[in-house]
């Protein structure tokens, strides 16, 4: 490129530097900008049709950002681990009439108390007027508390360089944790959370396919492959996965052209029955009664009206399998515990419109924990011995519940000593009192087999006592409902409440609470 001749060489250089050190700004600028409204607002858009924990922190940022849009009503966010998600029902509570408050979740799988910490500013935006934090002992991080001597050690240094590789610290709060432990970790670790911190599509792209291929699942495929199942309920219950028992009787509110089923074992023998309305239903008096054999094994599809006829007209259909029954650990639903008879596999939206609303923080009644309170005291006990605690030291899928048991064990030989991940309780408590929002924090229900480790221990009882007291003293309060609920049917392991189960504790919860729901937020309270 020729330079004008007029000019000095040096001037002509600095004016094209500073022209290619304007282009430079301008495509920065436009890439940080792109990046932003783009997978930060745009992206977030899409409807979400993702299922119950099967895009966790994708669910998390999008419920987050669906509280922060609107507020219409009192509003009361709950807030913790998968404990929270497992121990109370919100549909229910919501649907209570004469309610002083709307529930809403803000939670995900692991959340532990450092994750909230950092969370505090992000839950401040939703615009909580009450924020019930459930906690539980196996929140606090025991893999980094180890016993020496008589107390125990909490090794922080471990727990900055790993804290800084989870997904949470990742995909949410980089920019955060970077700025506070950007000296302590490695130098991998601190050049991905710059990354991260610089570009959400860095920090989204472990789930930003997630939804859509969801949606397109849902809406252009067959409805063969999903995470939980969405469908019509069969009277008898159904697995999670989709399986029925040996009998299903559904009513079909959706009648498609056909269905889609899945046969474990060739050459099964399955009757089908239709029933008119419900009159005939009750009266066992079936319209038309269809023997089918299904010479091969796999996902085969159900032409109604080659089976039923297009001239009759029904609302009930019972499918009976006959032959070669398989079972709950043939098709993987359970690995250990007592077996069960299974029948067919149903797809995803099954006698059932196609949900459009987001309902990834919604739950529903599956036969995994129905089960459960279909046992005896001593049947379940026995289940859940072979299931739960049976060789779980050497059971990967129970690494983490086998390290919170023995973490129960040792703190019987110990005195309590406040550490960092308890500390952040009582910071985020001090973050709420200086916002002068009512902070309540309720130590979840736990399974009486496992809360029997360290239930009479001074650990716990210094543990739980310095809790309520600093807590007091702010103004705020702790409600202990670790005992509640006594009946070990209604948990699935230690510290995760079945279906039944957060039925059974939503109104203790939601009772136990009506006293500070009122009360305005530039007061405190006390219990």
């Amino acid at each position: 490129m020729e330079t004008d001749p007029r000019l000095p060489i040096t001037e002509s250089r600095i004016g094209i530097k500073w022209k290619v050190f304007f282009v430079a700004i301008c495509l920065l600028v436009g890439i940080f900008s792109l990046d932003r409204i783009l997978f930060n607002e745009l992206y977030f858009l899409f409807p979400n049709e993702t299922e119950w924990d099967s895009s966790p922190w994708y669910n998390f940022i999008y419920k987050t950002k669906s509280l922060q849009k609107q507020k219409m009503e009192h509003r009361t966010i709950i807030t913790g681990s998968s404990v929270a998600l497992y121990s109370v029902l919100p549909d229910e509570l919501n649907q209570k009439e004469n309610r002083k408050t709307k529930y809403d979740f803000f939670s995900h799988v692991a959340m532990s108390p450092t994750d909230l910490y950092y969370y505090k500013e992000t839950l401040l935006s939703t615009s909580p007027d009450v924020v019930v934090y459930l906690h539980n002992f196996a929140d606090l991080q025991w893999e980094y508390l180890k016993k020496k001597d008589q107390s125990l050690e909490f090794q922080e240094e471990i727990w900055v360089n790993q804290l800084a590789d989870r997904y949470p610290t990742k995909t949410i709060y980089p920019t955060q944790y970077l700025k506070d432990y950007w000296n302590r970790i490695s130098r991998k670790s601190f050049s991905k959370l710059a990354t991260k911190s610089l570009f959400y599509v860095s920090r989204f792209r472990v789930f930003f396919w997630d939804p859509i291929i969801v949606y397109i699942d849902n809406h252009f495929r067959s409805g063969r492959k999903y995470h939980l199942y969405q469908g019509a309920i069969p009277k008898e219950g159904i697995w999670s996965k989709g399986w029925t028992k040996e009998s299903a009787n559904i009513r079909c509110s959706e009648q498609r052209e056909r269905e889609s089923i899945f046969i474990q074992k060739p050459n099964t023998d399955v009757t089908f029955q239709f029933y008119q309305n419900q009159k005939t239903y009750d009266a066992k008096t079936p319209s038309v009664t269809i023997q089918k054999s299904f010479p091969k094994s796999g996902w085969t599809d159900i032409e109604w009206n080659e089976l039923v006829g297009k001239e009759n007209v029904w609302q009930f259909v019972q499918i009976q399998v006959n032959t070669n029954l398989t079972t709950a650990k043939e098709v993987n639903l359970i690995r250990y515990g007592k077996d069960e008879p299974v029948g067919i596999r149903l797809s995803h939206f099954f006698c059932k419109p196609l949900a459009s609303e987001s309902y990834a923080y919604s739950r529903r009644s599956f036969w995994d924990d129905t089960r459960f309170i279909q046992m005896s005291d001593s049947e379940f006990r026995n289940e859940y011995f072979e299931r739960m605690i049976r060789d779980s030291g050497n059971r990967n899928e129970l690494f983490r519940l086998h390290k919170v048991r023995e973490a129960k064990k040792m703190v019987n030989a110990v005195g309590f000593e406040p550490w960092k991940e308890y500390n952040r309780i009582l910071e985020i408590s001090d973050y709420f009192q200086s916002k002068k929002i009512p902070f309540v924090l309720v130590l979840s229900p736990e399974n009486p087999i496992e809360f029997a480790f360290y239930k009479d221990s001074q650990w716990r009882k210094e543990w739980v006592g310095d809790l309520r007291r600093k807590l007091e003293e702010r103004g705020q309060v702790l409600i202990d409902h670790t005992e509640v609920v006594k009946d070990v049917r209604y948990f699935f392991d230690p510290h995760h409440l079945t279906y039944e189960g957060a039925s059974y504790y939503n109104y203790i919860f939601a009772k136990s609470l009506e006293p500070y729901l009122s009360h305005p937020k530039t007061e405190s309270f006390q219990e």
